[in-house]
């Protein structure tokens, strides 16, 4: 494939394009890699940073050795023989294996100042032909001693693929300079594909759709929330309708037995033995089900931010929210879709319920204000501080939670940032204050609070002020710099 320009309006993704530019440009870097699950964008990332004249991409298939190497062969001549001179676009053409190959495009990369060279799916590669990784080995070192330009970045989706290239048995461990690990975009990277919507508009669409580009790159803000995910997604014909469905068929081996999982965590089964039972699987058997949906970011555990790595007390849910969303309003419904269509379905089947599930808004509300709190945490605390996530007392009809904590330092000096979420019409009033402390209370004793937070989706009653230890947050504010001031 020839890397001549790329289509406008590339979204997010600062820091890891910030990191790959740094790998193309420092003098001693030459081999990257980049993994993440399919539709996370990393062929647009990936291409987006790449460098027209002094650059190649290869997207790798399911071939066998011959065609897979000589698609490769291919793509590297298309690209880069009318940068060179005769006789190295020649090496180029004429190479018969790997080796003689890939040290032809070292020499290119001497040649062109600096040569960037991306291999899409590489586990393609090496599935077909296994010597592969023995020979890159070997390339890498004669490049590195000669000091030869040449930037190799391997991508994949196969996480636990791309994983093994860097583990000890691996020719190539200790050979990659850069590792990237793509992850769903946050609520405000995923906010700039929607500017038109307001901030409800984009906590609603972060519940149905979630942070894959993929997705809401087929976004159109020109109508609302509803309009697109009737769309999109509850229409038969929509371009996800069926994306769970090709997603697990594509991701594992045993797509039946991982649909029944993720409806079973769907309907509110969260604890081991609920699974079990609604998915009608060997209880020896689960734990590696769950493992492989947590590698992929399905599933996710859920504990308590004070619980020892030791506690048996593990809940799990649905951690991609639009995954989440068609188990809750497009699986339940596929019969009437079908027959009826989708005009009206949000209507009929989401509005009811978005708001006042806890599973859905309540819930995408208490994670985009986990991460406002990462994103802010040097306005709270400067120090070294833990894991922010939820505080969960007990257990059943009598669990107690609050919604935002975080140990702040360690031991004697710990103190504790704690925060509760409303996602509710009314205004905030100075009940909810009370109701946190004494929540705090009953988890923590006399733990000492250094700050509280109030998150609200209607704004806060004038009763409720801001002080030194707590800190008044709405959700125009949440969204405040994808929106605007």
């Amino acid at each position: 494939m020839i890397f001549w320009s790329m289509p406008p309006r590339f979204v997010g993704r600062d820091r890891q394009l910030a990191a790959l530019q740094t790998f193309y440009n420092a003098p001693d870097t030459h081999l990257a890699t980049l993994r993440g699950r399919r539709r996370v964008g990393k062929s647009r990332l990936l291409l987006h940073s790449l460098e027209p004249g002094r650059s190649a991409y290869h997207q790798a298939a399911q071939l066998t050795p011959d065609s897979n190497f000589g698609r490769f062969r291919e793509d590297m001549h298309a690209a880069l023989h009318a940068l060179l001179p005769d006789d190295l676009a020649s090496d180029l053409t004429h190479a018969t294996t790997w080796r003689p190959l890939l040290l032809s495009l070292a020499q290119a990369a001497q040649h062109l100042g600096r040569l960037s060279i991306v291999i899409d799916e590489f586990p393609y590669l090496t599935r077909s032909d296994p010597t592969l990784e023995s020979v890159l080995q070997e390339v890498l070192g004669r490049i590195e001693t000669l000091g030869q330009p040449l930037k190799l970045v391997l991508c994949g989706s196969s996480i636990s693929q791309m994983e093994a290239l860097l583990e000890h048995s691996s020719p190539l461990f200790g050979r990659s300079d850069l590792n990237l690990t793509l992850h769903p975009m946050d609520y405000l990277e995923s906010a700039a594909f929607t500017p038109a919507w307001s901030p409800a508009e984009l906590l609603h669409a972060r519940t149905v759709f979630g942070g894959m580009p993929r997705y809401l790159s087929l976004l159109d803000d020109r109508s609302g929330v509803g309009d697109n995910y009737e769309r999109l997604v509850l229409d038969p014909d929509g371009a996800l309708h069926e994306e769970t469905t090709r997603l697990l068929n594509a991701e594992l081996s045993e797509p039946r037995v991982y649909a029944s999982i993720l409806m079973a965590v769907s309907q509110g089964r969260t604890k081991a033995g609920e699974i079990i039972t609604a998915a009608g699987l060997p209880p020896s058997s689960l734990q590696k089900y769950l493992e492989r949906l947590e590698e992929l970011g399905l599933v996710q555990r859920r504990r308590s931010v004070n619980a020892t790595p030791a506690a048996k007390n593990l809940r799990y849910r649905l951690a991609d929210p639009f995954i989440a969303s068609w188990h809750r309003y497009a699986l339940p419904h596929l019969s009437a879709l079908r027959v009826r269509g989708s005009q009206g379905a949000w209507a009929r089947f989401v509005a009811p319920t978005i708001d006042l599930d806890p599973a859905a808004a309540p819930a995408t509300f208490e994670d985009v204000s986990r991460t406002w709190v990462a994103r802010h945490m040097d306005e709270f605390w400067t120090g070294e501080h833990g894991e922010i996530g939820t505080l969960i007392q007990g257990s059943g009809q009598q669990a107690a939670e609050l919604d935002v904590a975080c140990a702040l330092g360690r031991g004697q000096q710990r103190r504790w940032l704690l925060g509760e979420c409303k996602w509710q019409e009314q205004p905030v009033d100075h009940w909810a204050l009370r109701q946190l402390q004494d929540n705090a209370a009953r988890h923590l004793g006399a733990a000492e609070v250094e700050r509280w937070l109030l998150f609200s989706r209607a704004g806060f009653h004038a009763s409720l002020t801001a002080a030194p230890h707590l800190r008044l947050v709405t959700l125009d504010e949440l969204y405040a710099p994808a929106t605007g001031p």
